[in-house]
């Protein structure tokens, strides 16, 4: 097995490890809203929605695979 192929293994593992980060976070933001919602009934409902939302999009910024995306194909 050559420096390449390792290299490629290792880029890869850390593909699938900031995955599993991404899902855990949205996970955790998920059931935090979940838990507001009980918490109070609903009444704060829009605010935690658009938090969520705002999370989300935040977790999309971070995400590199189009900037990678980009730049393999040049």
């Amino acid at each position: 097995m050559g420096l390449r192929e390792t290299i490629r293994r290792l880029f890869g593992r850390a593909d699938e490890t900031i995955a599993d980060a991404e899902f855990a976070a949205l996970d955790a933001m998920h059931d935090a809203e979940d838990r507001i919602d009980d918490a109070t009934g609903g009444r704060f409902y829009d605010a935690v929605e658009r938090a969520d939302e705002e999370a989300d999009e935040l977790l999309d910024r971070l995400h590199l695979d189009n900037e990678l995306g980009e730049q393999d194909a040049r």
